[in-house]
């Protein structure tokens, strides 16, 4: 049996993971130790064909596919192949494959195996971030606005939804899916990585991350939430998100739901939010949300929907952040009426949140708001 590994890098590497995650027929699992030693120069344009989907790869001399090799002597010399360079000292946990639902290598045709793997969560981060190196270095994002970029794509890696392969901007996002690493693997991976550059911003902005993210609309609000001030953020404690709540047993027989898992749930504070993305301007919505929110009551759980309005200039952010403020108050020290004025009224901080907003929200969503 012959048996090829393809391990794609960089962009194509990260089209493969998004197309890989959406894909009912396809899994991610580890990838073996040393896989980058077992690549070697036999890539043709006939592999990459039968072994890339032809959904998201239209391989040609004018588009190249990026792999990664081990060494020089190893590299390809195909014109259909951009040979990107090997890295030493790689966690085990550096690359995935891709499989097929039942658990095969992608391609297996006669004698021939092709193994297929893409970047994982902490390597598919630090490829981001070289790329967001060259966008701040020709001045087109300020440093600020590359790391709130950065961390949106942190989110997505450790969150529930996935972006469009082809069109990840603009594109439908996939949703309620199985996340791919969580922030501690993918800090751990950073910690362990050397000699990889941009590992100090990857680390940082792994440190802004946060589990459980099932929408871009979420991970802004979060951003909004509980990023530094200077970011645009409100240095808020992290909420649990999308994690299941356990109803007190009192309320349990007189509930309308069995399960409740809020967008965004601090213990602390008592509180829940939820962002509320369909349409509920029907009966049947505003009923479902009528539900929630006495569920919530019966709970003593504050409860504050969150809307697309909400989000669509820095003044409507605001004026929910002043909301969200005025219900975590008793909770929080005798200092933080001072904070709150600061986050919401300091000049410098509207800005940076007008920042955010620019950077986070998604274009499709932008488009709903009047």
């Amino acid at each position: 049996m012959r048996e090829k590994r393809l391990c794609l890098a960089g962009d194509d590497s990260l089209r493969m993971l998004r197309f890989a995650r959406r894909s009912e027929d396809l899994i991610l699992v580890p990838a073996e130790r040393g896989v980058l030693r077992c690549c070697d120069d036999s890539v043709d344009a006939q592999v990459l064909a039968r072994s890339l989907p032809s959904e998201i790869f239209a391989t040609s001399r004018q588009q190249p596919v990026c792999l990664r090799f081990d060494d020089d002597a190893s590299r390809s010399q195909s014109a259909f192949v951009h040979a990107a360079s090997g890295l030493a000292h790689l966690p085990d946990s550096a690359y995935l494959e891709v499989l097929t639902a039942a658990g095969d290598p992608l391609v297996v045709r006669g004698g021939d195996v092709t193994h297929v793997l893409v970047e994982g969560a902490g390597m598919s981060l630090v490829s981001a971030v070289d790329v967001m190196r060259g966008v701040e270095r020709r001045g087109l994002l300020s440093k600020e606005a590359c790391t709130i970029r950065l961390l949106g794509f942190a989110m997505e890696l450790v969150g529930l939804y996935a972006r469009d392969p082809l069109e990840p901007r603009t594109g439908e996002v996939a949703h309620d899916l199985e996340p791919i690493a969580s922030v501690r693997d993918l800090e751990g991976f950073l910690e362990s990585a050397t000699r990889l550059r941009g590992l100090e911003r990857a680390r940082l902005v792994a440190s802004y991350a946060n589990d459980g993210s099932n929408s871009t609309m979420e991970t802004l609000w979060y951003a909004a939430f509980c990023l530094p001030p200077r970011l645009g953020g409100s240095h808020l404690a992290r909420p649990l998100q999308n994690v299941r709540l356990d109803w007190p047993e009192e309320v349990v027989p007189v509930v309308g739901h069995g399960i409740m898992r809020p967008d965004f749930y601090w213990p602390g504070y008592e509180t829940a939010c939820e962002h509320q993305g369909g349409d509920h301007a029907d009966e049947a919505a505003l009923a479902e949300d009528s539900s929630r929110a006495r569920d919530y009551e019966l709970c003593h759980i504050h409860y504050l929907p969150l809307t697309k309005k909400d989000a669509r200039r820095e003044e409507s952010m605001r004026a929910l952040l002043a909301q969200l403020f005025s219900i975590i108050e008793p909770y929080e020290s005798a200092s933080f009426p001072r904070k709150a004025r600061r986050i919401l009224n300091d000049p410098e901080v509207r800005a940076a949140r007008r920042v955010l907003i620019g950077q986070l929200m998604p274009p499709l969503a932008r488009t709903d708001v009047s």
